[in-house]
């Protein structure tokens, strides 16, 4: 068989032609005769005949607008149908109108051929109304040609120079029906600045298929939202397809459209292809071997992006003065956590999901593991969406001999963290708790509300009648907060037997690290050495201690104790107490005032009782106990706990200035002094630059 244009209009192989159109105009449309004569004139009319009897197999006419070429007819004729004539055409025509934007053509939906357009590499682009006396929907399918113009060379300097990534239909949908966290997080403004999102020609393929016409209508609405990926090369598209079917065989018309997407990424010169198909995923090492395409979830791809713009972010942190460290989940270890952490009577699905929603916006969430030795113990997420609060959808700690310390510093730390960041709540949502952490969530002074744990926190110093004011001022619509007040208020009410300063207290230590201006408690400054202050709060003393290594990570701990003569029996609790810390002759370094604590009880007894009773608690050994005690019989052990680094260290010199102002006495440190509430807060202000 062979291919040539029809261009003689006298000739016999145009008369065959015509006849044959005439023949098929039913299907094809009715064409006067004097248009078959204008295209075969202009060249645009091409037939393919048998070698030896030049019998008509079948034509092909087409026109040129606009750049681009338009199929008005391809007909076969009916003894030489499924040989593949169709599929030679239109061969010939992409091969010969290269230098045109691309090809297109309209076919009646009720024909039932799409699938015919598709095997030529056409893709539906939009549905028309038909022009027949039915008005029967017509669909419009386009075949490009990559066209080296301006547009192109911009989508090519993109792509050279940009993060490239497709999408395929499911996180294309997962994106139109807002059904899927982690593939909206696709839309947030910081990646899109780091990375472009494609889509491939199949898609318009897939959105064909939708069930109704309204589908199709708001899939395409969206689809105008996207740059198709650019297509090059027909050849090594095909190429690549052929490939891919030895290694996946295909069930379905969605795997041809799976494998379609791949080709045409590959071609295309993307980077990353973005799905949440399992089947897919699961060949991710294929892909990135054979074809440099990394398969990426959406909460894989947005944490690999996050992991390269902030790199320090995900690098192991140690915690303070102890062989733990914490360690942000990236994309790679995401399956290991999940099912490390999973609780028996938890659905898998239940608990990924939740993880990848948070990876995908890792702008509002962070996720945390602590490990000690490469061995995991803990896992928690902070959530912060909302501007006035710090959510805690996952807590998890597994079973060990640091689970209570270290759930314990975690809460603190969230409360640190939510005062900072000036949010006036914390609510922990997780559901799957152990009795234990529980125990401890109760401790740190959070209320049951609903089905989650919650916890007020302000900062500052404020008039009790203010309280809820200042609550109202920073709060959002997603805390209740009058729920956890009266939990709060029902706490304090039942375990206090009405006694208004510890009401007051209750409320005050519940709102941490609120200063309640009226509350009128025992405050202290309590000397320490350097040495102590860095082993139990301070990471910024100015002598590291090197005389022992502490057997437990007691630097987590959110409360600890401290051990001092018992003499003289100054001190009481609860209190408020502010650390000095003592002149360091070694460093030259003078006394400050660099934190606050509360006492919560104090112990007066023989030195070995009170150590054995504490040893969990404190960082002493035996020996400097018994030096404390010298030659007493009994020894002062306080415990302590919530303490607050100061933002700006006091100086000896204004703290001498300030107690000579407000009490008309001189500071001396040797023992603990008491000092009156109106010092306190003014060294408190001081220290925690409050205005």
């Amino acid at each position: 068989m062979q291919i040539e244009k029809i261009n003689n209009i006298t000739s016999e192989k145009f008369k065959k032609a015509v006849e044959l159109g005439d023949r098929n105009s039913a299907t094809l449309g009715f064409l006067p005769y004097q248009a078959f004569e204008k295209y075969a004139s202009d060249n645009q009319l091409i037939g393919i005949f048998e070698e030896e009897s030049d019998d008509l197999m079948g034509y092909l006419l087409f026109r040129i607008s606009f750049n681009r070429v338009t199929i008005v007819h391809c007909c076969i004729n009916e003894v030489h149908r499924k040989k593949n004539i169709a599929l030679k055409l239109i061969d010939y025509l992409k091969n010969n109108t290269k230098q045109f934007e691309g090809i297109k053509l309209s076919c009646r939906n009720d024909y039932g051929i799409d699938k015919v357009w598709e095997s030529f590499n056409f893709v539906p682009v939009k549905e028309k109304k038909g022009r027949s006396k039915l008005g029967l929907p017509l669909t419009v399918w386009w075949f490009p040609h990559y066209q080296n113009n301006l547009l192109s060379q911009i989508s090519d300097f993109e792509i050279s120079n940009k993060i490239v990534a497709v999408i395929d239909m499911n996180v294309f949908l997962d994106i139109k029906d807002k059904r899927e966290d982690e593939s909206l997080a696709l839309n947030s403004d910081w990646l899109l600045s780091e990375a472009i999102l494609f889509v491939t020609r199949e898609i318009n393929v897939e959105i064909n298929r939708s069930k109704t016409q309204k589908q199709k209508e708001s899939s395409r609405q969206l689809l105008a939202h996207y740059n198709e990926l650019p297509f090059r090369d027909e050849v090594e598209y095909k190429n690549i397809i052929a490939d891919l079917k030895l290694v996946f065989p295909l069930k379905s018309q969605n795997d041809k459209s799976d494998l379609n997407h791949i080709a045409y990424s590959i071609v295309g010169g993307a980077h990353f292809f973005i799905t949440r198909d399992q089947e897919i995923l699961s060949k991710g090492d294929y892909f990135k071997i054979k074809y440099d395409l990394n398969i990426y979830r959406p909460s894989d791809f947005i944490t690999h992006l996050d992991e390269n713009i902030q790199v320090t972010k995900y690098q192991p942190q140690r915690l303070v003065g102890t062989n733990i460290n914490s360690k942000s989940v990236n994309a790679s270890n995401i399956s290991h956590f999940t099912n490390v952490f999973l609780k028996p009577t938890e659905k898998k699905h239940q608990f990924d999901k939740i993880i990848r929603n948070s990876l995908s916006l890792p702008n509002d969430f962070e996720l945390i593991t602590i490990s000690k030795d490469d061995l995991l113990l803990a896992f928690i997420i902070f959530d912060r969406t909302s501007s006035s609060e710090l959510k805690i959808p996952v807590f998890r700690f597994l079973k060990n001999e640091l689970k209570i310390t270290l759930s314990k510093h975690l809460l603190f730390k969230s409360i640190l963290t939510s005062t900072k960041e000036d949010r006036i709540s914390i609510e922990i949502t997780e559901q799957c708790l152990d009795d234990d952490i529980i125990d401890v969530i109760r401790e740190a002074r959070f209320v049951n509300v609903g089905n989650s744990w919650r916890k007020i926190n302000l900062k500052g110093i404020i008039e009790e009648k203010n309280i809820l004011t200042e609550i109202s001022k920073k709060n959002d619509i997603s805390f209740n907060t009058k729920d956890t007040l009266n939990e709060i208020l029902k706490e304090t009410d039942c375990n206090i037997d009405d006694d208004q300063f510890l009401i007051n207290y209750n409320i005050e230590r519940h709102l941490s690290p609120i200063k309640i201006k009226e509350l009128e408690i025992p405050t202290y400054i309590v000397a320490i050495q350097p040495q102590w202050a860095e082993q139990l709060f301070d990471d910024k003393s100015d002598e590291k201690l090197a005389l022992f290594e502490p057997e437990y990570e007691l630097l987590l701990n959110r409360e600890n104790v401290y051990y001092r003569s018992a003499f003289p029996k100054i001190l009481k609790s609860p209190a408020r107490i502010l650390w000095y810390i003592s002149e360091n002759k070694a460093t030259r370094g003078k006394g400050r005032i660099n934190a606050s604590s509360y006492i919560d009880e104090i112990f007066i007894d023989e030195p070995k009782k009170l150590y054995k009773q504490f040893k969990q608690l404190g960082i002493y050994e035996w020996k400097h106990i018994s030096e404390t005690a010298k030659n007493n019989n009994e020894v002062m052990a306080f415990v302590f706990s919530d303490t607050e680094m100061f933002k700006n260290s006091i100086s000896l010199s204004k703290i001498k200035t300030l107690i000579k102002k407000l009490e008309n006495k001189n500071f001396m440190a040797l023992s603990p002094v008491e000092i009156k509430t109106e010092t306190y807060l003014a060294l408190y202000k001081l220290g925690m630059e409050l205005k």
